[in-house]
This record gives C-alpha cells, structure tokens and sequence, in this order.
C-alpha cells in the first residue's frame, strides 16, 4: 500500500507557481502537505500566497521571510537597508490575521512515513535547533565543511529543508539532509514540488516538474511598485 506526501519550499509571492502546485497535489488526491515556509516576500502576491496556504490544510513550518513579517528585521543584524525596507514593504500587504496564523507555526514538523522519521524544517538551527534570538545559520557556509558531523547530529532519517534556493543533499548510509530548492523563485515556466512515496519498506523521493503561468506572474509583479524591485526581478525571477 502505497502512502504519499507533497513538500514545497521559497514559494516567495509566486502565486500562479503556488496554484500550480498545489492543483497537481489535489488531483494526485494526496493529504499531507509540507510547506517549508518563505511563503512571503521577494514576488509580488506574499498575501494571496499566504491566503490560500492558510485555507488549504497544510502544515507549515516558519521561514526567515515569516520571522521578519512576525517579529521584525531588527534580530537579523545582517539586514541591510534595501532589506529592512523591502519587508516593511510585505508587512503592508499583510493583516492581523496573517500574523496571528503565523505565529502558531513551529520551527519545525516532525512526522513519520512507514518506517522512517522524517523532518521538516526552513533551515538547521545553532547548537542543534536552538532557538533563541535569530535561530538559524546560512546554509552554504554551515553545511559545506563537517557533513558527516552535520548528518550524525540530526535525529531524522531525513531531513528536509529550504531556504538556499538551488536544491542539494548530503546523505551518508542511514540520514539524509535533503534542501528541495526553491518552487517560487523561477527563471522560466517551471515550478515544481517533491513527492516522497512509500510502497512496502521502499521510499523514493523525486521532483514533480510543472508548468504555470508565466505571463501572469509577470504581470502580477509589473504592476505592483516596490523596493528593489528591479533587482529582485533579475536576480530571482530573471526579469
């Protein structure tokens, strides 16, 4: 018997990324879904994202996108500016209840597929899931060093993460770090979400490629007027 779950990260404002997802997942009729935060932000549609995660049951963990709208970019000392003044800018299109919401998800989903154990989280936390202040370190400094160190500390058999948007793993023989990339951020048509099935005691993870409606989406982001806009559009949508 065959048991199934739908993971998506970094939608980041793309809407019609988003509805292309999630209609794939309804027509598979799967129940679980992950969303591994950074909803919001960067695109140009952060509150109709956010609106239709919060009315289609899905378990959603906080990205960093989510902690800045939630508890301002002051706790990122990194934040420069042109940062600051682009998730004011979010924090606008958002409500009370989009906060309130927010404020109820974790840092992290634990559940369990046959066998496995499995994680899901928008990025590692200091001193093995911490949470203070800021919890997080940048992923490609903290993970390209000491992977087996890394893979030993967590406690999942996989673990499944976002934030760096251009998917990779590490696994050594029993655990696997998984990063499944960013579904929002696209240079072209293309979105997709991970599958992970399980039949019998065999699990197979892959990547679900889809289409979505790239005019759309430009014109959403053409005619919304916001900071840093130019740059953003080139540098993650490849306007």
């Amino acid at each position: 018997m065959k048991d199934s779950i739908a993971i998506f990260s970094d939608i980041h404002g793309n809407y019609q990324a988003l509805t292309s997802i999630l209609n794939d997942i309804n027509n598979k009729g799967i129940k679980k879904i992950y969303c591994l935060g950074d909803i919001i932000s960067i695109g140009p549609c952060s509150r109709e994202c956010l609106d239709l995660v919060m009315n289609s049951n899905i378990k959603t963990v906080l990205g960093n996108h989510e902690i800045y709208f939630t508890r301002g970019t002051k706790i990122d000392k990194k934040a420069d500016h042109e940062q600051k003044d682009h998730n004011l800018w979010t924090a606008s299109m958002l409500n009370k209840k989009h906060k309130e919401y927010l404020l109820k998800c974790p840092f992290k989903i634990e559940d369990t597929i046959g066998e496995y154990k499995l994680s899901f989280q928008h990025f590692l936390f200091k001193d093995n899931y911490e949470k203070k202040s800021y919890p997080f370190k940048p992923i490609k400094f903290v993970y390209q060093n000491d992977k087996e160190d890394i893979l030993n500390k967590l406690d999942a058999d996989i673990t499944f993460i976002g934030h760096e948007h251009k998917a990779f793993k590490f696994k050594n023989n029993n655990k696997k770090l998984i990063d499944i990339g960013s579904s929002g951020c696209t240079k072209n048509n293309e979105t997709f979400y991970t599958l992970v099935t399980l039949n019998g005691k065999n699990i197979s993870i892959k990547r679900i490629i889809l289409k979505y409606d790239r005019k759309a989406f430009i014109n959403d982001f053409k005619s919304k007027k916001y900071p840093n806009q130019k740059e953003i559009g080139r540098i993650f949508f490849g306007l």
